[in-house]
């Protein structure tokens, strides 16, 4: 009998965690002017690794399966795998009682302790035939992703040492350890480089591949996954982070919550869970290996801080609520709690406050929606035209503000002369001659007559020459000319 589910049982098993305790910080955020480019490569690496290669297990070991119980195999070793159990394992004695066939052929198939007690006796015994097909058997097996490039303790190999990071055992588990890979190699690449980030990553690896194998010296069982390497990066974290207070997000079971304290407290608490789950958790996680990787990615990392110029070290300070930020929180709670009308009012109060507040703007805006054409609304569209004069701020969101007033709204009251000669001059500052078209017709509707004015629509129409576009050059030469002062 074949037994079909032995793939799935022993391959795509999710894992589990041990102790239902996640602490994860919720406050750091990365410089996007320096992307961390390396901690975005390794989770490249480990999808395409899982999609590309580790996707074709179930197509190596259909092939192996099939020639196992094509061959002489099955009717010849299940009394063999008798004998093994009571030389060997006597405590599989029940288990093969209750389980029957499939728990038989699911260690005649995948244990390689058995496999090897049974190759040096057929040796012994001149058992050519049989011990081709289990040796042949034994190379298709091991053609499967864990055997391959898995970390097996008992016979490490260099390929296994790094191979084994970058394999898992399911989609469940690929995601789980890229997501805390971002959540804590993000902060830490930026505060450490490229090159320092992704040279402690792989010795934070081998070092929970190290501490793995002294626990479980002997063991036949290949282990794979990139937790032992993420665990160093959770330990790099700590040890950048040191005594800033982080505020963090945790889950004890259904218990959940927040809670502010320096970044090195919650190392004894990851460490702690790993020891937990070491005695009372789930078998099939390596529970030492993340303690390795915790312990040396904290280790290395501190002693590369103390050996590098603390200037070398960029870590980004968590810096207390701006007054502007204060009221805006205080703002968004009297809004969800459905008091618009003093959201709105406290909005306007704040915004005369802090009038260069882009966000305190837009909640402005967004508070006063509700009654567009009231006097309110309009101020708040004001305010965020009125960024336009400050050369150094930021002219998209008013560019874009003009377009999305212009649409909402009837009369466009906040677009007065005055505004829209200021915004008109930013905007050919800034290359937006589509901008100025627009408000420079808004300006001739009005009959207004300013010297700036020609000034601005001969911008226009050396730009449409530039562009080719010779129609709109000629209307906005002819609209330029209808502006000189007229000769008496």
């Amino acid at each position: 009998m074949r037994s079909p589910c032995i793939l799935n049982n022993l391959i795509n098993q999710p894992p589990t965690t041990g102790l239902p305790l996640l602490i994860i910080p919720i406050q750091n955020r990365p410089d996007w002017r320096r992307p961390p480019l390396v901690c975005f490569a390794l989770v490249l690496v480990n999808l395409l690794v899982f999609v590309l290669y580790q996707s074709g297990d179930e197509a190596r070991w259909q092939v192996a399966e099939e020639y196992y119980f094509a061959s002489d195999l099955p009717g010849l070793e299940e009394a063999s795998f008798y004998e093994f159990v009571d030389e060997q394992k006597p405590e599989w004695r029940t288990l093969a009682q209750g389980a029957g066939e499939e728990f038989i052929y699911e260690q005649l198939l995948w244990s390689r302790e058995f496999h090897n007690w049974l190759v040096p006796q057929l040796e012994a015994e001149g058992q050519k035939s049989w011990l081709q097909q289990r040796q042949q058997f034994a190379e298709q097996r091991d053609s499967l992703s864990n055997f391959a490039y898995g970390l097996t303790p008992a016979n490490p190999t260099l390929k296994g040492l790094f191979g084994h990071m970058f394999l898992h055992g399911g989609w469940e588990h690929l995601l789980g350890n890229m997501v805390f890979l971002l959540l804590f190699g993000l902060s830490v690449e930026l505060a450490l480089g490229a090159a320092w980030f992704i040279g402690l990553y792989l010795l934070g690896g081998l070092a929970a591949a190290a501490l793995h194998m002294g626990v479980e010296a002997g063991s036949l069982m290949p282990v794979i996954g990139a937790s032992g390497a993420v665990s160093a990066v959770m330990g790099m974290f700590v040890a950048v982070y040191g005594i800033r207070r982080l505020r963090f997000f945790y889950t004890l079971g259904f218990v959940f919550g927040e809670f502010t304290a320096p970044a090195l407290l919650v190392l004894p608490l990851w460490l702690g869970k790993e020891v937990f789950g070491y005695f009372f958790g789930n078998d099939n996680i390596a529970y030492w290996a993340h303690f390795g990787g915790l312990v040396a990615g904290f280790a290395c990392t501190l002693l590369l801080i103390r050996l590098r110029p603390s200037r070398e070290i960029h870590v980004e300070e968590d810096l207390p609520p701006t007054p502007a930020q204060m009221a805006l929180a205080r703002i968004e709670s009297l809004q969800n709690s459905g008091k618009l009308l003093e959201a709105s009012q406290a909005a306007a109060s704040a915004q005369r406050q802090h009038p260069d507040s882009l966000p305190l703007i837009y909640k402005s805006i967004e508070l006063t929606a509700l009654t567009p054409e009231s006097e309110a609304h309009h101020r708040a569209w004001l305010a965020l035209f009125a960024l336009a004069k400050q050369p150094g701020q930021d002219f998209a969101p008013v560019a874009q503000g003009v377009e999305d007033y212009l649409q909402k709204v009837k009369v466009p009251r906040a677009l007065n002369l005055g505004v829209c000669l200021v915004i008109a001059q930013r905007a050919a500052a800034e290359k937006r001659w589509e901008l100025v078209e627009t408000l420079l017709l808004r300006l001739q509707e009005k009959a207004y007559r300013h010297p700036l004015m020609a000034r601005l629509a001969n911008g226009l129409v050396e730009h449409y020459r530039r562009c080719g576009d010779e129609e709109r050059a000629r209307r906005a030469l002819d609209f330029a000319r209808t502006l000189q002062p007229t000769a008496v």
